[in-house]
């Protein structure tokens, strides 16, 4: 890796860009207090210890083309053995990609311990799912489920949601949703002299799944109803919004679609691949520019923009390329150690 290699915190999750701003797409989202990482991309994955491919959950991948799927490989022999099952979402075709790679290996000696992967694709407003595991050719179709407004994954805490790109070929590109931040209020806590424990977890799952009527048993061996308890104890805000989007042309429907992805969203990661000095090279590779990259951000009006996936034509030296991003987005995050004329 060279580079910058963005890290740092959305709400209440820790993320980091893997692979730095030149390297594979990989973006590692973990769930703070959690032991469970999401993926967005599947870029060469060896930077990543083998303990974080047990807790990955889902992994949100916006296409096929190697250097966004290449470290598979890496998930799938750290998952060996591995009981729980992980979640691959992209777009059409998805499920086949993953079943040639899973092909490729010899699996005599693996028996029933063979990898699990569940594989979603979003087609229209339809999620298609296999179920794939190693030494099992071919899949098992699973039921279809519905993909309203685009959602791929829903929680109590969050949830995801997915819009069609252009590039080469259809892409996805994603919104993490977290649900409202509780927090509690400690002050008001302490008035009533009830400690800290695992009723407080009990208490935010029932306010996000909103079951409010649904009783509290306290310390001290009362009882309480959720909602009463919440308006009490709890503040609640607006979570803040991760967005990742790479790997799509410059077209009044990709702007318009990432655009509204985006609206409002705390922290934009997306590809600015070429300088506006490379502005024809980006349009027969269907990328974005420098420019197209800060001006998607704007109209959306995120808090921070992450620009990535730069061309390694631009390696020795990224401070042009944050520069050229900074004239047309305040929001843009330059790392530290670049100076910026």
């Amino acid at each position: 890796m060279t580079g910058p290699r963005p890290v740092g915190r959305v709400g209440m999750l820790s993320v980091c860009l893997v692979n730095g701003v030149f390297g594979d797409p990989l973006l590692h989202v973990r769930l703070r207090h959690r032991r469970r990482s999401l993926l967005f991309d599947l870029g060469e994955g060896t930077r990543l210890p083998a303990r974080v491919a047990h807790q990955v959950s889902d992994v949100f991948i916006t296409h096929a083309h190697i250097d966004h799927i290449a470290g598979f490989l890496w998930l799938l022999r750290a998952r060996i053995g591995e009981a729980t099952l992980c979640r691959l979402y992209g777009p059409p075709g998805l499920a086949a990609n993953i079943d040639g790679l899973m092909r490729g290996i010899l699996w005599d000696r693996v028996g029933e311990r063979g990898p699990r992967f569940e594989v979603v694709e979003l087609r229209g407003e339809r999620l298609l799912r296999v179920a794939l595991q190693g030494g099992r050719p071919g899949g098992t179709p699973l039921e279809d489920r519905p993909a309203a407004d685009g959602v791929v994954l829903e929680e109590p805490g969050f949830r995801v949601r997915a819009v069609t790109l252009e590039h080469v070929s259809p892409v996805l590109a994603y919104a993490l949703e977290p649900a409202r931040t509780l927090n509690i209020r400690k002050d008001r806590l302490r008035a009533r002299g009830l400690p800290p424990g695992p009723w407080l977890g009990e208490l935010k799952r029932c306010v996000q799944a909103g079951e409010g009527e649904s009783r509290i048993a306290l310390p001290d061996g009362t009882g309480e109803t959720a909602q009463a308890l919440a308006a009490e104890l709890i503040i609640i805000s607006s979570g803040k919004t991760l967005v990742y989007a790479t790997d799509f042309a410059d077209s009044p429907e990709n702007r318009a679609r990432v655009t509204a992805l985006a609206r409002g969203a705390h922290t934009l990661f997306c590809e600015s691949t070429f300088r506006e000095a490379d502005a024809a090279h980006a349009a027969r590779t269907a990328h974005l520019t420098t420019r197209a990259c800060a001006e998607i951000a704007e109209a959306a009006g995120v808090a921070r923009l992450v620009p990535f996936h730069f061309s390694r034509r631009y390696e020795k030296d990224p401070a042009p390329v944050y520069a050229e991003i900074a004239a047309a987005c305040r929001a843009v995050v330059i790392p530290d150690t670049l100076t910026i004329d």
